[in-house]
């Protein structure tokens, strides 16, 4: 996991979608830290299951950028959140 978060890109756009009816969207810009992805993790987690963590990374972003993204999230998944990870349009 190391190697693949020296590949995270740095500014990314997130959005932690609760199931219908079941809370506010939560919507920011953030530097992607191993700080900032434990918190929004948490938020998703709290969303609880049905819950949609979309991260939208600069379009620039290389195929292992992506990765090391979908890595970093990949657990929320045994928790019944679904990620979303993917390019922007121009720079995010």
């Amino acid at each position: 996991m190391a190697a693949a978060t020296h590949r995270l890109p740095s500014l990314v756009r997130t959005r932690v979608i609760p199931p219908e009816g079941h809370g506010c969207v939560l919507e920011q810009v953030s530097w992607l830290t191993p700080y900032e992805a434990e918190t929004l993790a948490q938020a998703a987690r709290r969303a609880g299951p049905g819950t949609r963590l979309e991260v939208i990374v600069p379009g620039s972003a290389s195929a292992a950028s992506l990765a090391a993204v979908e890595s970093l999230f990949a657990w929320l998944g045994e928790k019944g959140v679904t990620l979303c990870v993917r390019r922007g349009n121009g720079d995010g």
